[in-house]
Parts: C-alpha cells; structure tokens; sequence
C-alpha cells in the first residue's frame, strides 16, 4: 500500500538541539493554551498517541478540548499544525488507556495528534454519515474489510495527504529534538491503547499502526545511515 506521509520534508536525523524544544516551529500557536497537569517524567514525551476528531475542526477543535480540559496538538485537513501547549508538559487526551511499559494512563508519557477526520463512518448507500449525521464524499472514504493489527473494520474518513505529511514532519521533529526520549516504537494509535473504547485512527490511516511505526523507524535510519 503507497503510503503518503513518505513526501515529507524530514529533518535530518544528527546531533540532539541544545534543549528539547517546547514550542514547534512550523505549528501556528494557539492562545490560551490548552490545560496541562505537570512536567513529563523525563520532560518531555516517550511518543505519541495518534486519534482523529471525529467532530469539530481547526480552531474550534482546540476551543472544545480547553474546555473540555484536554490538550493535543492538532493537524487540520490542509495539514496546518496548531499546538496550544509545550512538549514539556503532558496533558489528558486518551482517556483510560494502558500500553506494555507505560502502565495505565499513557496521557502522562505521549502528547496527542488529532488529526481532523469524521473517523469511522455510516454508509447508508446512497449517503455516507459521520456520528453527528453530516454527510462525507465517498471518494474521502476507506473501506477495511477485516479486523487487521489495530485497524477495525468499517468504513473511515481519510486523513488527507497533507495531514500524513505534517503527521510525519513533526513526529521526526519531536525525534531530532530529543532523540533518546522519544521512541518511534511508542507512536500509538488511540485504538492499541484503549482498543476496547476507541477506533482511531483505524482505517483513517493510509497503513496499520504497526506499519507506520516501521515506516518511520526505517525512514529515520535511512538518513542516519546516508550522514544525515
């Protein structure tokens, strides 16, 4: 299966920055900011928790998790990175969650990407339904067939290639900044750390959670390997 985070514009992997940067620098920051409920453990995040929005979008998505007292970053369909609080501080975003290593609550160890997406849909033949009943172009759909790694089957709402190549530009970007924090092996979907509650990104990915976590982890030793 083509993949379409692989026309990201990486940073070379090479020397970790003086100090983890908090901020990203291609993100649109975004005022108030988001609550957070401490310092990551190791002051900064292990990896991160991939989900889709299901609902609101852009700024108005940011607006309703502040509220709500979540905070994640968040990657709108023209793949614009909105961030409205530091990479040193964990905040909620995954709910009851458990990974092997992380124990239970993994909001505390990875920062959350929601990337804007209906999420898993309700085809009514001649319409496509999302939860809250707005209708999705057919040609913006995945259909997966069978339960396969941690993609449920079930009709889903793409992510669009401009969010897979910001997905993929700030997950390097978070790696070059601490290299030996942040691990591509805890690049997570919400579905593998609360499989029994959640769906995202399932089918909304291009490839299975897995198969990302390879893809990055092979795209990152490639560069290293070339004296990136």
């Amino acid at each position: 299966m083509h993949f379409q985070s692989k026309r990201a514009e990486i940073p070379r992997p090479g020397k970790a920055d003086p100090a983890p940067a908090a901020w990203c620098p291609f993100a649109k920051i975004v005022e108030p900011p988001m609550p957070t409920q401490g310092p990551y453990r190791q002051l900064y995040p292990l990896g991160a928790v991939v989900h889709y929005t299901a609902s609101a979008s852009g700024s108005d998505e940011i607006a309703y998790g502040r509220k709500m007292g979540y905070a994640y970053m968040l990657i709108t369909r023209e793949g614009q990175l909105f961030q409205a609080h530091p990479l040193t501080r964990w905040g909620y975003h995954a709910g009851p969650s458990e990974w092997p290593g992380l124990g239970a609550g993994v909001s505390q160890h990875l920062v959350g990407i929601e990337l804007e997406a209906a999420g898993l849909l309700t085809d009514k033949g001649d319409t496509i339904l999302t939860w809250y009943g707005n209708h999705v172009p057919r040609e913006e759909t995945r259909l997966i067939v069978c339960d396969h790694d941690n993609q449920k089957k079930g009709l889903y709402h793409t992510y669009t290639a401009a969010q897979e190549v910001t997905l993929t530009r700030v997950l390097f970007w978070m790696k070059r900044c601490n290299p030996t924090v942040f691990d591509f092996n805890l690049v997570l979907g919400h579905d593998e750390v609360a499989p029994t509650r959640k769906q995202d990104p399932g089918g909304s990915l291009s490839m299975t959670m897995p198969a990302y976590r390879k893809h990055l982890k092979e795209t990152w030793e490639a560069a290293v390997d070339h004296g990136a």
